[in-house]
This record gives C-alpha cells, structure tokens and sequence, in this order.
C-alpha cells in the first residue's frame, strides 16, 4: 500500500493567504497616504548611524561562518566559510524561504569532505540554535529590562501598554497561523523528531556546541544592532528590547511569506512592530525600507562576487568518495 504524502490542501493555502493578506492590509493601507514621506526620510539618513548599520549587518555573515566552523565535523577555514556564507545570502535572495542558503551550505559542507548525514545535521542544526537563541535572548531581554526601558522617548506613559502587546501578539499569531498551514502538521511532527536527533549527534561535544550557540547569539544581536542604528540614523529611538522584539517579528512575517529573502513580508513585520509601538505610519515605514537596503539590497554586490568566487573555486562540488 503506497504511503500517502502530505500536500497543503486548496483550502488550506487559500487560509494561509487570507491570514497573511489580513496582515498586509493592517500594515500597508494606513501608511499609503505616508508613502512620499517615507521615501524622503529614507533619502536623508545620518551617515555614522547608517554606516554602523551596515557594519553590523555585514557582522552576520562572520558569525554565520563562526557558527559553522564551531558545528563542523572536520576543520573548517574561517575566511573561505565566511565567503561561502556571502554567496550563500545571494543565492537566498533567488529562492524563497531560506531554500538557497540551505543548499549552498549543504553543498559546502559536502565539499569540505562531510558524508551526507553529518553535513544534513549540522545544517538543521545551524537552524535550531538559531531558534534558541533568539528565544533566550527575547527572555533574556524581557527580564532586565525595566518598565522605564521600554517607555517610549517624550511618552507619558508607564511604558509598553496592554493594547501594543495585543497588536504584537495578534499579528504574530496571524503570521504563525499561516506558517502552520504551509507547513501542516506531519511536517511539523516530523521536525520535532528530527531535533532529538541533531542534538544526540553533538553529545560528544558539548562545548562546541555551546561555542555554536554563542555565535548564534551574536548573529542575532549584530541584525539587532543594525536595526538599532537604523533608527538612530533617522533621527528616531527606541529601546534595545523593542527594537529587538520589532526584529523578531520581522522575521517572523519573512519566514510566514514564500518570497525570496521574506521580501514584502519582512518589511511589513517590520513597520507592523514599529506602528504598534508608537512611531508614526511615515517613520515606520522608513526604518522598515533602510533597513533592507543595508541589509538585503547593498550586500547583493557582495554575494555576487562571494558566489563567483566560490563557483571558481568548486566550493559547492562534492568531493570524490564524499
């Protein structure tokens, strides 16, 4: 009797869309009228706030390649991984979903002499810490932070109401709801069990494992930071902690949204975050479209030539009895 694979359904696509159009709709309508304004302040930024941006998104990419050299069975070059990981963010802006960097760095990793599992582990791996540590840096966050730190700059408040963390939450469960109906449920069983897996995988080597989640961590901080300065380099602030959850659900839309590099759904996680938490429709918006450019659009030059070199250097060929 053939085994019966998993499809998402009509029905269940057609849901996902509505929910994610519901999203677009609460984010983009209202800033229509503040499109102009937006582009004007995007035009005008601060060059030391804009430059330390751009410092700290290209940060990630070293700390990716520290991830992977942390998680590798066999040694791995720091300078030829991080290249690879360069390439790797351009073939991610060609597929959707984090398809692109998957493969490329599978393929790497293959080519440095990995048999298949190890490199498929460390892979899935990559991608569980990365879970993780975000999680523990959100907690983290939360529990230093005090109510005067996440009070907006001017405000009379006491801080981050019940209505900003309504909006938060009821976006992010939207964006949640239509990334479970992509995914369904099999697939979403069978990745639990795949994480007990990876983690017996790494027993023998806790520390490394350890080292890996620190990179991580910086990873995530570094995209923090250079959301941070973003703002700063538009003449606006706001705490640490509420720029990081902004970025969170940032990522949360990009993930939600099958577009190469979540675009379209990242930006508009983005200036959903930064409207629930005070900033006007106009300066939301500008932070949300800086922000990619630094992060998305300037790097691409980058990995253009990070994926000329790798293909010249035969870093995605697996190598002869591997």
């Amino acid at each position: 009797m053939a085994t019966q694979r998993f499809s998402l359904s009509p029905d269940r696509r057609q849901l996902a869309l509505v929910a994610l159009a519901v999203v677009a709709l609460y984010v983009l309508l209202p800033q229509l009228g503040d499109f102009r304004s937006s582009w004007h302040l995007v035009s005008h930024p601060r060059p030391g706030p804009s430059l330390l941006a751009l410092i700290f998104s290209f940060a990630t990419y070293l700390a990716a390649a520290g991830t992977y050299c942390l998680l590798a069975f066999r040694p791995l070059h720091f300078g030829r991984t991080a290249g690879v990981q360069l390439a790797a963010m351009f073939v991610n802006r060609l597929l959707p979903a984090g398809i692109g960097a998957l493969g490329a760095n599978y393929l790497y990793l293959r080519h440095e002499r990995h048999k298949e599992a190890p490199a498929a582990a460390m892979v899935a791996m990559n991608n569980l810490l990365g879970f993780a540590e975000h999680g523990f840096l959100i907690a983290i966050t939360l529990l230093l932070s005090s109510g005067q730190a996440w009070q907006l700059p001017g405000s009379t408040g006491s801080g981050l109401n019940a209505v900003t963390i309504l909006k938060i939450a009821a976006i992010t469960g939207l964006l949640l709801l239509g990334l479970g109906l992509f995914l369904g449920r099999r697939k979403l069983l069978a990745a639990l069990r795949d994480v007990e897996r990876q983690l017996l995988s790494y027993r023998r080597r806790p520390w490394h494992l350890l080292g890996a989640l620190g990179t991580s961590l910086c990873l995530t901080l570094c995209n923090t930071l250079s959301l941070f300065f973003c703002l700063h380099a538009l003449g606006l602030q706001l705490p640490f902690a509420a720029v990081l959850l902004v970025f969170t659900l940032g990522v949360s839309a990009g993930s939600a949204v099958p577009t190469p590099g979540g675009l379209g759904g990242f930006e508009a996680g983005l200036a959903a975050g930064f409207v629930a938490y005070g900033l006007d429709a106009s300066a939301a918006l500008a932070t949300a479209l800086l922000y990619r450019l630094i992060s998305y659009w300037v790097p691409l030059i980058a990995g253009a030539v990070a994926l000329v070199w790798c293909q010249r250097r035969h870093l995605f060929q697996v190598s002869a009895g591997y």
